[in-house]
């Protein structure tokens, strides 16, 4: 909204030969110029430094922890997954169970369980799972909406339901498959089956 108050014709901004901006554009320094472009050049080295050793202690993280490795994705799978030994894997069953290692992180159970063998069993809508990536661990998922990702060194079982949409996983940075409708074993990176 304008001001009302300021009288037709009046500018609302200093006069340019008014204004400190020209005035130091008149008089520029050359010792103030060196200055801006010594820091243009620092910014930009500090920036390389910077985002050089952000990637290399990324690649050190995933590296050290999942050595030996492969990636794996399971997307809006329908039947039985079992993945197993180590590395970081995360993710959902839209409705059905998850059956896991105690030290598996599981969320949203609407009913859990403890099983022979140190597993326990987490069922219901939408639940959610993370493994740990410093010790070993074993997930089972049944249901529908099966979807996760990470990197694992082991072994995946896969094994879709009879009739309808399968889901689609990879193995590897490859094409997406669809899920077997029979029993079908993957070695995942240096694992064993």
């Amino acid at each position: 909204m304008a001001d009302r108050s300021t009288p037709p014709g009046r500018q609302l901004l200093p006069v340019a030969e008014n204004s400190a901006y020209k005035f130091m554009k008149k008089n520029p320094s050359s010792v103030d110029i060196f200055r801006v472009e010594r820091m243009r050049r620092f910014s930009v080295v500090l920036v390389a430094v910077a985002v050089a050793a952000s990637t290399a202690g990324a690649a050190h993280g995933t590296v050290a922890k999942t050595s030996g490795a492969a990636y794996l994705q399971l997307q809006d799978g329908h039947g039985f997954a079992a993945i197993r030994v180590r590395g970081n894997f995360f993710g959902r069953v839209g409705q059905g169970r998850i059956v896991s290692t105690a030290n598996v992180d599981r969320h949203g159970c609407e009913r859990r369980k403890r099983l022979k063998h140190g597993l326990r069993l987490c069922r219901g809508e939408a639940i959610t799972f993370k493994t740990p990536t410093d010790s070993r661990w074993r997930v089972r998922l049944r249901g529908h909406e099966i979807s996760a990702t990470g990197f694992v060194r082991g072994c995946l079982r896969l094994n879709a339901r009879n009739s309808g949409s399968t889901g689609t996983f990879r193995v590897g940075f490859g094409d997406m498959r669809s899920w077997p409708r029979s029993l079908e074993r993957y070695r995942l990176g240096s694992g064993a089956c």
